[in-house]
């Protein structure tokens, strides 16, 4: 009798000592490592897991990027992921978009003999200086890409008195710019700006003539 309880004891003892080994062998092949991740433009240092070489990102990791959250509901068993949904119709709608609280909006665009005008507001709603790129911004039109021409805006900064942003505004800073190309016959265009060294796109954007 001692002998058989003797002989479970190690048995069961044996048995722990395995599932303890493949746990800790599965909590070493799934464990989540630190990455920087970007959605949409949107960057963060994220948990990522590497499962059979496929990544796997958290819900709210992504949710975060847009200000929303994850819900769960017991009932239906369903996760419902939700988003800022003023910013993304906005950036739908091809008029403001917004990448690491900065925010560019093309107020309207106008065209005449002289020039094709692209009305632009910065909006910095950052912890720190951010970067406008009136320089960098270019159209593309009827297949064809039109790059900002210095000596062209140059010319109608002062001619005309209209607004140019700073190079670079403060935290809780809102700026104006208009950026002139030379025109174009088309009824819609391609718009890509700049804003802290990251491209804003913007398509099929009205010419009002």
């Amino acid at each position: 009798m001692e002998k058989k309880e003797v002989f479970a004891v190690k048995k069961s003892t044996i048995l722990f000592s395995v599932l303890v080994l493949l746990l800790t062998f599965s909590m070493g092949a799934y464990a989540a490592t630190k990455y920087n991740f970007t959605f949409d433009g949107k960057k963060q240092s994220v948990d990522v897991q590497i499962i059979n070489k496929k990544a796997y990102v958290p819900l709210d990791a992504i949710a975060g990027l847009y200000g929303g959250k994850v819900t769960y509901d017991s009932k239906s068993n369903t996760y419902a992921v939700t988003s800022n949904a003023t910013e993304t119709t906005t950036a739908k709608n091809g008029l403001s978009q917004t990448i690491d609280n900065v925010t560019i909006k093309i107020d309207k665009i106008t065209q005449d003999s002289d020039s094709l005008k692209v009305f632009v507001t910065y909006t910095n709603n950052s912890k720190k200086e951010a970067m406008t790129g009136d320089s960098l911004a270019k159209i593309i039109a009827n297949g064809k890409q039109y790059e900002y021409d210095f000596d062209f805006n140059f010319d109608r900064y002062y001619d005309k008195n209209v607004a140019k942003a700073a190079s670079f505004i403060e935290p809780g800073v809102t700026e104006s710019s208009v950026i002139f190309f030379k025109p174009v016959s088309t009824d819609k265009i391609n718009v890509v700006l700049n804003a802290g060294f990251e491209s804003y796109r913007f398509n099929d954007v009205k010419v009002q003539k």
